[in-house]
């Protein structure tokens, strides 16, 4: 179907950078457009975010960060403050045919930057990675909103960066999604730590994750058997994935441990119920009953050789009293 304007009802005309469509059409939000849009047809000059905001059914705030994105990018040049902001002319780049989203792309090696990226390098390497492409779209989507420049660059910083793969940064972002902090800074703090341990494929990533879910899931359970109110801390949540998962510890030697613990400490304390299960486990003892058994046994051990000492002590006392007393006539 061809379409054309319709030149009676088209009335004043105003004219956009062909670089908006040729490099921003599929990178900028609907909220950035709109504003780009009224901005150019009021002319520029002062931006008054309260003005656009009721034009075009945004929050002032909102137009104010949309905005942003023009300037970051080049196509609108800011005098002083975001207040100020003008279309400025821009050199329209030739569109470039984009690569399919690659699940096998090779593992880069981590070489984290000083610096990040800015909206250019972003630009560009949207145009030229499918992946990268790919990893903004998804992200976008998860968030539920476009992403500001801000966001672009820290996703750059990542995959270009920290080395890590499109699969890999989305696996972190459905984490922080899952802990409820579903915003870019964490997301950046998470990966960041991925990649320094090494955390750069997808299986290593799985393996990582299923560790998470294996300590919240044994922290639960140790809160639920030793009746506990307090929040964990990661060296609690790590000592009982290592009993419950790694040991496999008896439940109830767990809740024995922790009886135990308050007996001589007075409150919870991990690292030594850890010390006393670690003892438990070097000798094979793997149920509540055998620990019993094997404390009544080291009670009795310990009596009889007090016992022993008493008796040998008396036996001493009673040969001292017959020793000859030698004295001279």
């Amino acid at each position: 179907m061809e379409v054309r304007w319709n030149g009676e009802a088209l009335g004043e005309v105003f004219v956009l950078p062909a670089a908006v469509v040729d490099r921003h059409i599929r990178l900028a939000g609907s909220a950035q457009l709109k504003v780009l849009l009224w901005l150019s047809r009021t002319g520029g000059g002062a931006f008054d975010a309260d003005a656009c905001g009721r034009a075009i059914g945004l929050s002032a705030a909102d137009c104010t960060d949309a905005l942003q994105y023009w300037v970051e990018t080049g196509i609108l040049v800011a005098s002083g403050s975001p207040d100020s902001a003008a279309p400025a002319p821009a050199v329209p780049a030739p569109p470039q045919k984009e690569a399919r989203p690659s699940r096998t792309e090779p593992v880069r090696a981590a070489r984290p930057r000083a610096v990040k990226p800015q909206m250019p390098e972003v630009i560009a390497r949207r145009e030229n990675s499918g992946e990268f492409g790919y990893l903004l779209d998804t992200v976008s989507a998860r968030f539920g909103r476009p992403l500001s420049p801000g966001d672009m660059e820290t996703l750059l910083y990542l995959y270009d960066g920290a080395g890590l793969p499109a699969e890999v940064i989305l696996m972190v972002v459905a984490y922080a999604a899952a802990e409820e902090k579903l915003n870019i800074r964490y997301i950046e703090k998470v990966a960041l730590d991925w990649a320094d341990k090494g955390i750069v494929t997808i299986a290593a990533a799985e393996e990582h994750l299923c560790r998470l879910e294996h300590r919240r899931d044994a922290w639960a359970r140790v809160q639920s058997l030793c009746e506990l109110a307090k929040t964990a801390t990661a060296g609690a949540m790590e000592a009982a994935a290592k009993w419950l998962y790694d040991w496999r510890v008896d439940e109830g030697l767990v809740r024995l441990a922790y009886d135990r613990c308050v007996e001589k400490t007075g409150k919870f304390q991990y690292k030594y119920m850890d010390r006393i299960l670690e003892g438990w486990h070097l000798d094979g003892v793997d149920t509540p009953e055998k620990a019993l058994a094997g404390e009544a046994a080291a009670k009795k051990k310990t009596k009889a050789g007090k016992d022993t000492s008493m008796d040998l002590d008396a036996y001493e006392n009673m040969v001292m009293q017959y020793v000859p007393v030698y004295r001279k006539d």
